[in-house]
């Protein structure tokens, strides 16, 4: 860590004495002019630029359409599922942004594919985009006239009862702006089951074997989303927005059957579970962004949230049953200021981040607390981006202070966080870079709670209120090349987890077995990933290819698991005018956190979709040629209580589905703002469930 800090020292006092080449946005350095797919893409040692081509704004049904159609690197769009992924899912999460605002689900549904001038694509991302970030992609939108934009869209699972959907509304006069949106779900588990074998050590060392088959399983699950906002922009380039969003959860039952037969023949009974659960979380989100001449800019906002939890759970054994009912309040606040200006050898970004959240859980019943929470986060943080000869540079830092309370337990400590990028053109398409991030990660709220709950006749889990920070070191090199119809890219990912919260089990004198959670040793894991995409036939035709191998290191503080994993996925796209095909074919990820082994089993997926004027039709298909219906395997390697579970769902195998998607819209004054929401709810009440 001290020669990272001294290599940010250096570069700190060497960039001001340089002056940038070609200023591109974001003052990154242009590196090579390409065309892909029809459109423009400008390299940059940050990332990419990319101008879509005429064809592709006129044929995209959407943003999810648009980015699919767009040569992004290392990033799984699926339009029907409306999901932006990375292809390495260890990479970080992809932040999609509309006007340098990060934007929601519905901003993407709304978005109308010929307002999208440009997309920044940045695959290494600076601190200013917050942790947990490993690409940024940026949709700069054009000037459009007055109007409006109304649309609505539908998915239908039949053979899983699934079915989402949703619509919206937005209006433009002048400077204003008004939206609606409102989505809606609803599910009703058809075909899963779980089979689940456990070898208990006793304290007498002998074995206890148990296998609990699960197939009388009732899930039924929906929610509402609506939110509403107002949008001003001035001619200087002054935004304010007011958001005001409301989302209900509702499960009103959760219900397994299980048979459990003991290998001993002691006993052949049945356990069952029931659960129901519902959360109402409305907020209000104030954004404000505002120019200072040319290079200069401020961005501040607050929002505040309320989350409100009622959860029920019951488990019935031969023996005895266990149940409780919580109550669980959660208010949050979370608030930043931004400041940002483009000086000619570099642009300066620094920033203050302020979060509080206050919990109170009420648990009545067999597990009878009240716990409070009080957590709160400050950070502070500054970069500077730009380029030393040839070599693209982004050097970030940041100071964090954790604070946590709860009952006697306290937790304040302060986290250095530093970050930095490199960026070195060996060619005018042949390009190598490096990123070193180091940041703190605290426990999950939901593993502090002090409870102990009964999850089946032989064991139970235990909150730990003691707050665990780990410290995560992340280092990653690249090396990419690009040509009209070709990327591809060998990239080695390295991450050393450093004392974070592990799996602890314990038995106790009357033969129990108890999982909580405590300060382990390490979790490290190193990657070797191969990505390429190619154009068999540019505009029409278009295959993509991920293969990596995974080594995982687990050491807690009385256990030491390794794994080696190989992993692989296929996608290819046809575009053959309205019409669109995609299938994509995956061996299923392989990975290993704490003690859990999890294997997911391998799936297809195929899709078509047909656009005629403001409607597309899409015909899906998941899984097909799949009988048995196996989805996952989760393996638990304790030593005291060895377990596999088994997941099938029957409902996902040869299932069809049917995506439709109308819009009706008119031209719009200025470009559209979205700020987003899904990143700002805060619905974590840090209620304990039972669950393996």
């Amino acid at each position: 860590m001290n020669k990272t800090l001294l290599l940010v020292c250096v570069i700190l006092w060497a960039a001001p004495k340089v002056k940038a080449q070609t200023e591109v946005a974001n003052d990154s350095v242009q590196l090579e002019e390409v065309v892909v797919r029809g459109a423009r893409v400008i390299n940059r040692t940050d990332g990419k630029l990319i101008f879509p081509s005429e064809e592709m704004t006129r044929s995209a049904s959407s943003g999810y359409t648009l980015l699919k159609m767009l040569p992004l690197p290392n990033i799984k769009v699926d339009d029907v599922s409306e999901s932006i992924s990375p292809a390495n899912p260890l990479a970080g999460a992809v932040q999609v942004r509309i006007n340098d605002v990060p934007a929601t689900t519905s901003d993407m549904r709304s978005l109308q594919a010929r307002e999208v001038e440009k997309v920044e694509f940045i695959d290494r991302p600076g601190v200013r985009y917050g942790e947990g970030v490993g690409m940024v992609i940026n949709i700069i939108t054009r000037t459009l006239t007055n109007g409006y934009v109304l649309g609505a869209g539908g998915t239908l699972l039949p053979r899983t009862f699934m079915t989402k959907g949703n619509a919206y509304a937005k209006l433009n006069s002048g400077k204003n702006e008004l939206s609606l949106n409102y989505a809606g779900s609803y599910s009703h588990s058809n075909g899963l089951s779980f089979v689940e074998r456990t070898d208990y050590l006793m304290a007498d060392h002998t074995r206890h074997k148990a296998e609990r088959s699960t197939d009388d399983v009732t899930q039924r699950d929906n929610g509402h989303d609506i939110q509403a906002r107002y949008s001003l922009i001035d001619a200087k380039g002054t935004t304010f927005l007011t958001t005001f969003a409301t989302s209900i959860a509702n499960s009103p039952q959760d219900y397994k059957k299980a048979h459990v037969t003991y290998s001993d023949g002691s006993r052949d009974a049945h356990e069952t579970t029931d659960s129901k659960e519902q959360v109402i979380s409305p907020l209000l989100d104030l954004y404000l962004k505002t120019r200072i001449g040319q290079r200069q800019s401020i961005i501040a906002n607050a929002m505040g949230a309320y989350t409100h939890t009622d959860y029920s759970y019951l488990l019935t054994t031969p023996k005895a049953s266990f149940g409780y009912h919580t109550l669980g309040k959660a208010w949050s606040l979370k608030s930043e200021a931004v400041y940002e200006n483009r000086l000619k050898p570099f642009t300066l970004s620094a920033g203050l981040r302020y979060a509080q959240k206050y919990i109170d859980n009420n648990y009545t019943g067999d597990a009878s607390l009240v716990s409070q929470i009080h957590a709160s986060d400050l950070y502070a943080f500054s970069q500077i981006q730009g380029s030393l000869w040839k070599i693209g540079y982004m050097v970030g830092l940041g100071l964090s202070r954790e604070y946590y309370r709860q009952g006697e337990t306290t937790y304040d400590h302060l986290w250095l966080r530093p970050k930095l990028n490199l960026s070195l053109p060996l060619s005018k398409s042949l390009r190598i870079d490096y990123t070193l991030t180091s940041s703190p990660a605290s426990s999950k709220l939901q593993n502090m709670s002090g409870m102990s709950i009964m999850t089946n006749e032989m064991e139970y889990t235990e909150g730990n209120p003691n707050f665990i920070m780990e410290r995560l070191d992340e280092h990653t090199l690249s090396l990419s090349l690009q040509s009209t119809r070709l990327y591809t890219q060998l990239m080695n990912f390295y991450r050393h987890n450093a004392h974070p919260a592990m799996q602890h089990v314990y038995r106790t004198d009357d033969n129990r077995f108890v999982k909580t959670f405590i300060e382990g040793r390490r979790i490290d894991f190193n990657m070797l990933q191969s990505y390429t995409n190619y154009d068999i036939l540019p505009r029409h035709l278009n295959a993509s290819l991920s293969a990596m191998m995974l080594n995982i290191w687990n050491d807690g503080q009385d256990y030491s698991h390794h794994l080696t994993s190989f992993n692989f996925e296929f996608g290819l796209t046809a575009w053959l005018g309205r019409w669109t095909i995609m299938a994509s074919l995956d061996n299923g990820f392989h990975f290993m956190e704490n003690e859990y082994e999890s294997r997911n089993i391998l799936s297809n997926y195929i899709n078509v979709s047909y656009r005629l004027k403001r409607l597309t039709a899409s015909l899906f298909c998941l899984n097909l040629f799949r009988r048995n219906g196996k989805v996952e395997e989760v393996e638990n390697h304790n030593r005291l209580a060895h377990k596999l579970l088994v997941t099938t769902n029957r409902g996902t195998s040869n299932a069809i589905g049917i995506k439709l998607t109308w819009t009706l819209s008119k031209g719009r004054e200025f470009k559209g703002v979205e700020r987003d929401i899904d990143s700002l709810k805060d619905r974590d009440t840090g209620v304990a469930k039972s669950g393996h």
